[in-house]
């Protein structure tokens, strides 16, 4: 009996350890069939930024339009659409034949005007000798007639004692002024009408006219018809000296008037040359050409430039989220038509004015990006973030493994490889797409429970992408 009850109590222990096993295994395949219905995340450790996101499209920094300024037929177009152009290269041009005669036909005008101006301020020599000449004939001539008539010659000598004395006064008087004006910088500055010369001769001519009125008086006081005409013939050749060696100050103003007009043609005619030309002001590459060879130069733009130097993108940007974009602040630029690139670049300038749009203000807010090598066309479609703020090595788990606790906090479900689960309290931080930062008694590598319905009310605050 004692043995036998002996054996009855092994064979009751083998069969609770087998129900109890057995238990013990269905419990962990029911909780591994429950787990599989539930989607298992992981902890990691990546770096997550905080972004304001927009989309644009690639825009050179300038865009140049060209037109010819001058009429004429296009004789020369040197570039394509698409062409790349340094700054300074002749982009097209018009045939020159005519403009170039009318640049020849201005300088020569110009030339002769010249000519006439420096006659004008400074006398031909050969022409003051030959007024000298004539002068001292009508002199010789006025003394052979006093001779021949007569006269002592006394009475006039005491009248005209002062003459030959103002005369040779006034004739040093005209000399320092013509060397004055002979200097060109004097011509240019026209500082000849208040300088001393100038006062200087206006004195000497006056004291001249006196004396002479004060000798002809005398003269005058003659019967003498060939003694009188003489004596005209004197004043006329001494008129005609005065004229040359010192010109009148509104005879020198409107030869200068007429030298300064013929130069502006002159000048015209060259600007309208070179107005013929389409020169490029900057390295860029032509987007449009509108015209042709053989066709007129027309009146509208002839070359479109687009200035690469720098690209940029304009983006617009919700009045609730420029408060996050500031000047410098570091971008990232995908573009649709080249997958799996992403260009680098600043926000280089912000709007101070918004734009209503459909009832929303947007601030324009330009992208300036970073040189690359990238194929990258004008008006090719971007998508930018605009980085706020990023964390380095940090724990993130999947947004959706984040719940809301009974005390108001957020905790994460941890499960081991055994399929025990955990609550974990944590903190959140940046959200960048389908991740969100968390601190916690947390690791690396560990696996979270997900539920479609996890995220909590009010999640968005914590960041964003």
């Amino acid at each position: 009996m004692k043995k036998r009850t002996w054996i009855m109590i092994g064979i009751g222990v083998v069969v609770a350890v087998v129900v109890i096993g057995a238990i013990n295994n269905q419990s962990k395949a029911s909780a591994q069939a429950t787990l599989s219905s539930n989607q298992i995340g992981q902890v990691t450790r990546t770096t997550l930024s905080s972004a304001v996101e927009s989309s644009g499209s690639i825009a050179a920094k300038d865009d140049v339009t060209l037109s010819f300024g001058t009429n004429g037929t296009v004789a020369k177009v040197n570039v394509d659409v698409g062409s790349q152009v340094k700054k300074g290269d002749v982009l097209a041009k018009l045939d020159t034949a005519k403009l170039q005669l009318q640049v020849a036909r201005a300088e020569q005008s110009y030339l002769l005007q010249q000519a006439t101006y420096s006659k004008t301020v400074q006398a031909d020599p050969e022409a003051v000798t030959a007024a000298q000449a004539a002068l001292n004939n009508a002199s010789n001539a006025y003394k052979i007639a006093l001779h021949k008539s007569g006269l002592s010659g006394d009475q006039i000598t005491v009248s005209c004692a002062n003459l030959d004395d103002a005369k040779q006064a006034y004739d040093d008087a005209v000399t320092a002024y013509n060397n004055y004006l002979s200097d060109w910088r004097v011509q240019v500055n026209g500082t000849y009408e208040v300088s001393p010369q100038k006062a200087r001769l206006e004195g000497a001519k006056a004291a001249y006219d006196l004396a002479q009125a004060n000798c002809t008086l005398a003269r005058q006081g003659v019967n003498d018809s060939a003694v009188k005409s003489a004596w005209a013939q004197l004043q006329q050749t001494q008129a005609n000296l005065s004229n040359l060696t010192s010109p009148r100050s509104e005879k020198l103003v409107v030869a200068r008037a007429q030298l300064e007009q013929v130069r502006l043609s002159w000048e015209q005619a060259k600007l309208s040359l070179a107005d013929a030309l389409l020169t490029a002001p900057v390295d860029g590459v032509v987007t449009h050409l509108n015209i042709k060879v053989g066709g007129s130069s027309g009146n509208g733009t002839a070359i479109e430039l687009a200035d690469v130097a720098q690209y940029h993108v304009n983006v617009l940007v919700d009045e609730t989220e420029i408060p996050r974009v500031q000047i410098g602040q570091p971008t990232q630029i995908t573009l649709d038509a080249i997958t799996g690139m992403t260009l680098t670049g600043k926000v280089a300038a912000i709007d101070p004015a918004g734009l209503l749009l459909q009832g929303v203000v947007n601030f324009n807010v330009r992208i300036d990006l970073d040189p690359t090598n990238a194929p990258i066309k004008l008006n090719m479609t971007t998508n930018t973030r605009m980085v706020s703020e990023s964390h380095a090595n940090v724990l993130a788990v999947p947004i959706n493994a984040i719940r809301s606790a009974s005390d108001g906090g957020q905790i994460v479900t941890v499960i081991d490889l055994q399929g025990v689960q955990r609550t974990v309290a944590v903190k959140t931080g940046l959200t960048e797409g389908k991740l969100t930062e968390v601190s916690g008694d947390l690791k690396e590598g560990e696996r979270v429970l997900i539920t479609p319905s996890a995220r909590p009310a009010g999640f968005g605050s914590f960041g964003g992408g």
